[in-house]
C-alpha cells in the first residue's frame, strides 16, 4: 500500500532522526572523521579506518549505491555492475523499502538525483537495514555510500 504524502514526509523525518542520532554515536564514541585513512572491500564487505597505515576501527558494510555530482544521478548497488555478486545481494534488500513505501524509486536501476535526494535514499537505507549509520566515500565525482552494520573488533 502506497504511503501518502504526508506519511512519507513523516517517515524520512524519523529515519533523518534516527540516522542524525547513530551519526552523533560513530562521531563521538568511535571517533569517526579522525582517521587518516580509510579502505573498503567490497569481497569482504568490509570498510577500515586507519592511523599510520594501522587499522583503528573496522565496520561490517553493506553498499547503499552511488551519486554522481557531474551527472546528478544515483544508482543502487544492487544494479552497479562494477559491484561484486555478493554485494549486489546484500544490497538487493533496499528493493523492499518500495513495499513499506509504494514508492517505486527503490527498484528503479538509475535516476536523476541532487545530493539532499541522495542523502535521503541513505536515511530510508540505513533506516530498513537497522545499520549503525553510514559512510559517504569521495570517489573523485562519485561518492559511495555505504551502511555501517557492525564493529567488528
Amino acid at each position: 500500500m502506497k504511503m501518502t504524502d504526508s506519511q512519507f514526509d513523516e517517515y524520512l523525518e524519523l529515519c533523518y532522526e534516527n540516522l542524525q542520532k547513530k551519526q552523533e554515536i560513530l562521531l563521538t564514541e568511535y571517533g569517526l572523521g579522525n582517521f587518516q585513512e580509510y579502505w573498503y572491500d567490497q569481497e569482504t564487505s568490509k570498510i577500515q579506518f586507519k592511523n599510520e597505515g594501522k587499522v583503528m576501527l573496522e565496520f561490517s558494510v553493506v553498499f547503499i549505491g552511488s551519486w554522481s555530482s557531474e551527472s546528478n544521478t544515483w544508482m543502487w548497488a544492487w544494479a552497479n555492475n562494477s559491484m561484486t555478486d555478493q554485494t549486489r545481494a546484500q544490497s538487493s534488500a533496499l528493493k523492499e523499502i518500495e513495499s513499506i513505501t509504494g514508492i517505486g524509486i527503490f527498484t528503479k536501476q538509475c535516476f536523476n538525483c541532487d545530493e539532499a535526494m541522495a542523502h535521503e535514499l541513505t536515511a530510508f537505507s540505513v533506516e530498513h537495514l537497522k545499520a549503525n549509520g553510514m559512510y559517504i566515500s569521495p570517489d573523485g565525482k562519485s561518492h559511495v555510500f555505504m551502511a555501517l552494520k557492525h564493529p567488528i573488533s
